[in-house]
């Protein structure tokens, strides 16, 4: 069984959405990640707005593959501040849990530096800290049928907790909780000095979800990294899930680079 194959909406503008869902399924693609303010401001995410979407993809002939900036615009949500912090975090996953099941998406990748910042905590203590608090998130995200992916983050992109591969694969082990999986992102490894080859094979066989990243979210036109060896892993590993592509709006509407993006993970990573 081959990789599924789906593209962030962080890709285009809003107003390219319809053109951007037609080129996936022209390409393809089997699915559209979304990052949910892409779509309309937390406060203004009605049910009317996302049965909207999901109306425009399901005719589009995509699924919602998963959600992404899932705390975008929530400097208030802290996994490992203060108890109003973690508060807001519980209260915006119960907002996630909705969003997910008008959706139909099945995991929500948990990058957000800023909402998991250790600061002075020791290590050990973040890490009990965390598992204790990601049960609760994941009895609230299951409510919408939601796993957490959750991302190994370098520094270079702001985190100070869960740098690397190894380190993000503990805590899912120590918080042994059904809705709290591993994501990984070829950039994000790649960039905290780790091997994508190895990461893949340390997080099998519960490997969530999979994001083929080129550093800061760059083009596929010239790839720094090797998603050859990061694509050979994931099939030998037996891996079934989504594979999407992540990435920031190119020239334009962005959908040339879409195009270069989805050609290029099928013949890196999508084998039929």
């Amino acid at each position: 069984m081959s990789l599924r194959l789906g593209v962030s909406n962080l890709a285009w503008p809003a107003e390219a959405e319809d053109r951007a869902l037609a080129l996936l399924a022209e390409r393809g693609a089997q699915g559209v990640e979304v990052a949910p303010t892409k779509i309309a401001p937390w406060d203004e995410l009605s049910g009317e707005r996302l049965a909207q979407f999901r109306a425009r993809a399901d005719a589009a002939g995509l699924k919602t593959s998963s959600l992404q900036a899932v705390f975008f615009g929530k400097p208030e949500a802290s996994l490992l501040g203060d108890a109003a912090g973690f508060d807001a975090m519980c209260e915006h996953t119960r907002t996630l849990a909705g969003i997910a099941d008008a959706l139909g998406a099945g995991v929500a990748v948990f990058g957000a530096p800023k909402s998991r910042l250790r600061g002075a905590l020791p290590v050990d203590d973040a890490m009990q800290l965390a598992a204790e608090r990601l049960r609760v998130l994941g009895d609230l995200a299951a409510a919408g049928g939601l796993s957490f992916g959750m991302e190994p983050v370098p520094p270079v992109y702001g985190a100070d907790f869960l740098n690397h591969a190894r380190d993000m694969l503990a805590l899912v082990a120590l918080t042994d909780h059904p809705n709290i999986r591993p994501h990984l992102d070829t950039a994000c490894v790649a960039l905290a000095g780790d091997d994508p080859v190895a990461a893949i094979a340390s997080a099998m066989p519960g490997l969530a979800h999979y994001h083929m990243a080129e550093p800061e979210l760059g083009p596929f036109v010239s790839p720094k990294l090797d998603h050859e060896a990061a694509g050979r892993a994931l099939n030998e590993s037996g891996y079934a899930g989504w594979l999407v592509i992540e990435m920031k709006q190119g020239e334009g509407d962005g959908l040339d680079a879409v195009s270069t993006a989805i050609d290029f993970a099928k013949r890196h990573y999508i084998r039929v």
